[in-house]
C-alpha cells in the first residue's frame, strides 16, 4: 500500500515566463559534461516513464535523471544496467532492484490528458523498506515536458536534500563569435542546463555583467558604443525587451549588483575621477555615493538581508574583498589569504562567499565560510572568473579561461564538477532565481 497520498502538481508558471520572453532565438545549445563526481552520493534509478504506446517528444526520466546526476549528489543508475523497467509501484521486483545496489527507485507514467497536455504520475519508492515513499501527479502542458522533468527532479532533490532544486532556473551568459564582418557579442538566457538558449541583447560591441533582477523578470548588464567611446549600463525587461539606461555617465559604468528586494542597484562609476561604488534607487532614481577612497572599488555584491554590501578594492595594494554597511559605513576587509581576491558572490543564506583567489596556481575559484573564515578553493584554475551561487547555494557556476573559454559548475565542497561549452566563447555567467 503506498505510504501518502499522491500530491498534485500544475506546472505552467515557469514555462510561461519564457514564453513571455522577448528574445531571439540563439545559435546553439550549450553542451553539459560532467568531468568529476562525489563519492557517497544517493544511490538511485529512474526507470523509464511509460507512455502507453505514445511517442513522447522528450524523455522525462532521462532528463531528470541528467539533472540529478549533475549535481553529484545522486548515483543514478545508467538505463542499460536497468533490471527492469518498471512504470507502476506493484510493477517492481525489489529484490532484484536491490541486488543491484539501488536503494531509491522512482517509477512513473506520462498520457494525454485531453487538453493538448499531459498528466504525469509519478512514485519515489524505498527499495529495501518495499514501500512508496512519495506520490505526485503533475499536470503540463504540450511543450512543458521537459519543465515537468525538472520539477521531478527538484521533487526528489529536496526530498532527499532537504533543500529545494535548482532545476528549474535560468543562466544568463555572454556569447562571442566571429561572424561575417567581425564579432558578435550575444547575452543569452538559457535553461540552468544550457537547453532553450534565446538571445537576449546583440551587439557588434562588448556586453559585460548580466545581473538578474530577484524576481528573474529582468537583467541589468553593461553595454559598449565603441565609436562613441561609451558604455551604457541598462535594465532589460525580459517579457517586454524594453530598456531602461540607468548610467551612461563619462568613464565606467559597470558591475551592476540588485539588492535582494528589487528596489536597488550598486554600481561602478569613475564620472567623478576615480572608480566608485554607488546605489541606484530604481523607484526615485536617486544616486548616492558609497565609496570615497583613492583606490579602485567595484564588483559590489549585497547580502542577503541587504544590510551589507562586499565589494572589491585594491585600498591595501592589491584587490581584497571589503565589506562595508548598505549606507557606506563600517568598512573592513574580509580577505586575506592568497595574493588577491576578487569578484565576491554572497550565498543565498549569507553564510559564504565565492570569490576568485590568485596564488602560485593562477587564478581559482575559492569559498570562504563568513564564520571561521576559512577559504576552500573549488577549482583548478588557471584562469577562473566571475562565480555566481546557484539559486539554493548548492552550486557555484563560474567561467573558465583558456584555449576554449566556456563555463562550468562546482558544487561548494568542490566535489562535483561540469562543464558547459559550445563553439566560440562563453563567459561571465549569472544564475538566476529558483524560478518556482
Amino acid at each position: 500500500m503506498k505510504a501518502t497520498t499522491p500530491r498534485s502538481i500544475l506546472l505552467g508558471t515557469a514555462a510561461l515566463a519564457l514564453s513571455l520572453l522577448a528574445i531571439m532565438p540563439a545559435r546553439a545549445a550549450l553542451q553539459v559534461d560532467i568531468t568529476e563526481s562525489a563519492d557517497g552520493a544517493v544511490p538511485i534509478a529512474i526507470a523509464p516513464f511509460d507512455s502507453s504506446g505514445q511517442t513522447l517528444p522528450l524523455d522525462i526520466a532521462q532528463v531528470a535523471s541528467d539533472d540529478l546526476e549533475s549535481t553529484g549528489l545522486f548515483d543514478v543508475l545508467d538505463r542499460d544496467s536497468m533490471v527492469a523497467t518498471p512504470s507502476d509501484p506493484d510493477e517492481v521486483n525489489y529484490q532484484n532492484w536491490r541486488s543491484a545496489s539501488v536503494d531509491n527507485l522512482v517509477v512513473g507514467s506520462a498520457e494525454a490528458n485531453g487538453s493538448g497536455g499531459y498528466r504525469i504520475r509519478f512514485d519515489l519508492l524505498d527499495v529495501y523498506q518495499e514501500r512508496s515513499i512519495s506520490s505526485f501527479q503533475l499536470n503540463a502542458g504540450g511543450n512543458e515536458l521537459r519543465d515537468a522533468a525538472h520539477t521531478i527532479a527538484n521533487l526528489v532533490y529536496e526530498k532527499f536534500i532537504g533543500e529545494k532544486g535548482y532545476f528549474l532556473s535560468r543562466i544568463a551568459y555572454i556569447t562571442m563569435a566571429q561572424e561575417s564582418g567581425g564579432l558578435r557579442y550575444r547575452l543569452i538566457v538559457s535553461d540552468y542546463d544550457g537547453y532553450n538558449p534565446a538571445t537576449v541583447y546583440s551587439s557588434r560591441d562588448p556586453i559585460m555583467s548580466p545581473a538578474w533582477s530577484p524576481d528573474g523578470s529582468k537583467l541589468a548588464y553593461v553595454a559598449f558604443d565603441v565609436d562613441r567611446g561609451r558604455s551604457s549600463l541598462r535594465v532589460q525587461d525580459l517579457a517586454s525587451g524594453n530598456i531602461r539606461e540607468i548610467s551612461a555617465r563619462e568613464g565606467i559604468n559597470g558591475a551592476p549588483a540588485w539588492s535582494p528586494d528589487g528596489d536597488a542597484l550598486a554600481l561602478t562609476l569613475s564620472y567623478r575621477g576615480n572608480p566608485e561604488i554607488y546605489r541606484y534607487d530604481l523607484n526615485t532614481n536617486q544616486l548616492t555615493q558609497l565609496t570615497n577612497n583613492g583606490a579602485i572599488d567595484t564588483e559590489a555584491t549585497w547580502s542577503p538581508d541587504g544590510q551589507h554590501i562586499a565589494f572589491t578594492s585594491d585600498r591595501g595594494g592589491k584587490p581584497q574583498i571589503y565589506r562595508m554597511r548598505r549606507d557606506g559605513s563600517q568598512v573592513e576587509r574580509m580577505t586575506y589569504d592568497g595574493e588577491s581576491n576578487q569578484g565576491a558572490d554572497f550565498s543565498p543564506d549569507g553564510d559564504k562567499l565565492a570569490l576568485v583567489q590568485k596564488s602560485g596556481s593562477g587564478f581559482r575559484i575559492a569559498v570562504q565560510d563568513l564564520e571561521t573564515n576559512n577559504i576552500r578553493i573549488v577549482s583548478e584554475g588557471p584562469l577562473d572568473d566571475s562565480p555566481n551561487f546557484a539559486p539554493n547555494g548548492q552550486a557555484i557556476i563560474y567561467a573558465k579561461q583558456g584555449r576554449n573559454n566556456e563555463l562550468a559548475t562546482v558544487t561548494i565542497d568542490g566535489e562535483t564538477k561540469t562543464r558547459l561549452s559550445q563553439s566560440g566563447e562563453v563567459r561571465e555567467p549569472a544564475w538566476g532565481p529558483l524560478g518556482y
